[in-house]
């Protein structure tokens, strides 16, 4: 078997042999399943550095049609992949713990080793139709997986939800790729250079971007996202919408903006304007949320903002910039989500207000979270400061070059991470610290399989973070054909600024001794004692029955003049695009309704203007013909 067809067939083969081995069988699909990912992320690790590779077979030929199954390996692919099969060789992991009796491990397995096989056939696809096979395979697998839920009517409806939402988008994706091959007559994605100047190719282009983003969750395509994480399986969110869902779909926008299609300004000001829109309008509704679930998956849709906001600046360092915070997103929030699915694990609940002290009963997961925290937050040194970073020198390398609104995207940005911050305080504070609710006394750590891949994911924020220069340099780089300078030193260089993450981090260090200094001499010196009051009162019950969480503070938000009637409408689901096509489909509906009472009277009329339509249609035609022949 050629080595490019190993990273798809391996764990397809591995996942059909999960759904065939009956369910009384313990432990074979938990050992196939690591043995089958292990093998396909060996052969992702070999396939990187092989390129160029191909693979192409005739597969069906409709007249001048012939639909090929044509795979290219490049660094693109080859990096994509990686990732793709690491994140589900985590999520495997973490499931073998995660999994209870009630949950079927058979479709479980299955269905997760049928979406890396997907996800890879995706990435690695030179023809457009078979891209449009495998993202169509994943929309149906994660309708599927999505199901597989405890609370069957949240599941149900996030995944039938998600299934309307990504169809529709594959819909858009499946008509530019038939205007492609009507006008271009090739559906090879290496042999497309399309320049889009009038407005067949925007049309194109914009059919193909919606169905690019909506994969990645950004807005206003983006409210699947929150209805899985309503009721879809934790470990599902973080394999599919936290991590391979945004690889693919802004690894799709890349290859659209970056080499098939050539676009122009007012392209990309339409990719920036969205961007911006994602980071500021989703980090505020996950400000307000009290579900944590519900609320890393607005933080997973405000993230993509800043990769669409990135690759719309069309400058170099602006375009890595958002390529390494898809890397790095998908890094810290498939974290989050795992150590949100030890806390539903452990202590049975993700509501933050219930929650409080797990700091001390889950150490490890608090670690976790605390970093992934940090590093979604922009916080240096960790690897969502350096992404972030270099979308704000893209942006503002794009004022340098005459864009005078740059400012607005850079004040969008900046804003979004500063509400990210505040809502993450919010989740450290309410869950780890503080008070602990005796119902949460016996709550103990994870089991290892779930505490080791968040773990993992924890390191890899802090090393990519720390020592940038090597993902960036590996990974990054070459896409953009080098032109982001990484000094030996780790600066990060551009023409507007530098980030040296090694002399940053030991700067941090040293101000954290300092603090810890000052924090030490004062324990040596005396103090006073005084009583305890909360907003200038005293405690209406004894302290060590208080369960005091930091989600009220947050309500003030929703109050907030200005905001409190987009929050409102936001909840009544005004704004969301999928009750949008509803209300609309429901007002068709009832016009066919009104239309077909059953009168015959009513069905004459019909058959009259549709004669009279037809008639007419026929007279123009042999008017035409006349007056061409003549």
């Amino acid at each position: 078997m050629p080595q490019i067809l190993v990273p798809i067939v391996v764990p397809a083969i591995a996942g059909g042999l999960c759904l065939l081995i009956p369910r009384r069988v313990k432990g074979v699909r938990e050992i196939l399943t690591l043995a089958g990912l292990v093998w396909a992320f060996v052969a992702s690790l070999q396939l990187f550095g092989a390129w160029p590779l191909s693979f192409t077979r005739d597969w069906v030929v409709l007249g001048d049609l012939s639909v090929q199954f044509d795979l290219i390996l490049n660094h693109f692919s080859a990096f994509i992949i990686i990732f793709v099969v690491l994140f589900g060789l985590a999520v495997a992991l973490y499931s073998m713990s995660w999994l209870s009796k009630e949950h079927d491990g058979r479709r479980y397995y299955g269905l997760l080793l049928l979406t890396i096989a997907a996800s890879t056939g995706a990435a690695l696809s030179n023809n457009l139709l078979l891209l449009l096979i495998f993202w169509e395979a994943l929309t149906a697998i994660l309708f599927l997986f999505a199901n597989l839920g405890r609370n069957e009517k949240a599941a149900s409806e996030g995944a039938a939800k998600s299934f309307i939402m990504l169809g529709l988008s594959d819909a858009a994706l499946f008509l530019a790729i038939a205007l492609i091959w009507v006008r271009f007559g090739t559906l090879s994605m290496n042999e497309l250079s399309i320049f889009v100047g009038d407005g067949a190719t925007i049309s194109i282009y914009i059919l193909m971007m919606i169905g690019a983003v909506t994969k990645a969750g950004a807005m206003p395509f983006h409210t699947w996202v929150p209805a899985l994480g309503r009721g879809a399986p934790t470990p599902v969110m973080a394999l599919l919408p936290a991590s391979i869902d945004k690889l693919l779909g802004i690894y799709l926008l890349a290859r659209l903006s970056l080499d098939i299609f050539s676009i122009g300004p007012g392209m990309q000001l339409l990719l920036m304007t969205i961007g911006a829109v994602t980071i500021v309008g989703a980090v505020l509704m996950a400000l307000i949320q009290h579900d944590l679930k519900v609320l890393l998956s607005y933080h997973a849709v405000s993230q993509v903002g800043y990769m669409v906001l990135g690759i719309g600046t069309g400058v170099p360092i602006g375009i890595a910039g958002g390529l390494f915070h898809m890397l790095n997103n998908a890094i810290y929030k498939t974290c989050l989500f795992f150590g949100a699915g030890a806390i539903e694990k452990q202590a049975g609940t993700t509501e933050i207000s219930k929650l409080g002290g797990l700091a001390r009963a889950m150490p490890l997961t608090f670690i976790g979270m605390a970093v992934a925290s940090l590093a979604i937050s922009g916080v240096p040194p960790f690897n969502g400061f350096v992404s972030k970073w270099m979308v704000y020198s893209g942006l503002v390398e794009l004022g340098s070059r005459g864009m005078s609104s740059y400012w607005i995207f850079l004040v969008a940005a900046l804003f979004g991470s500063a509400l990210t911050m505040a809502s993450f305080v919010k989740v450290l504070y309410s869950g780890f610290l503080g008070q602990r609710p005796s119902e949460f006394a016996r709550v103990r750590e994870a089991p290892w399989p779930m505490t080791v891949p968040m773990l993992f994911l924890a390191a890899l924020c802090i090393l990519f973070g720390v020592w940038a220069k090597f993902p960036i340099d590996t990974f990054i780089n070459p896409i953009v054909h080098g032109s982001v300078t990484t000094a030996a030193s780790g600066a990060l260089g551009t023409s507007t600024g530098f980030w040296n993450p090694s002399v940053a981090t030991g700067l941090i260090i040293l101000g954290i001794l300092v603090g810890l200094a000052v924090f030490a001499a004062g324990k040596l010196t005396t103090r006073r004692v005084g009583h305890v009051f909360i907003g200038g009162h005293k405690p209406p019950e004894p302290l060590d029955t208080m369960h005091v969480t930091g989600t009220g503070f947050y309500n003030t938000i929703r109050e907030t003049k200005g905001l409190k009637g987009v929050f409102a409408n936001a909840e009544q689901k005004i704004f969301d695009v999928y009750e949008m096509g509803g209300r609309f489909g429901n007002v068709f509906v009832q016009g066919l309704r009104a239309a077909h009472n059953g009168v015959l009277s009513t069905y004459l009329t019909w058959a009259v203007i549709g004669l009279g339509a037809i008639v007419f249609a026929l007279l123009s035609s042999l008017l035409r013909q006349l007056v061409e022949g003549r």
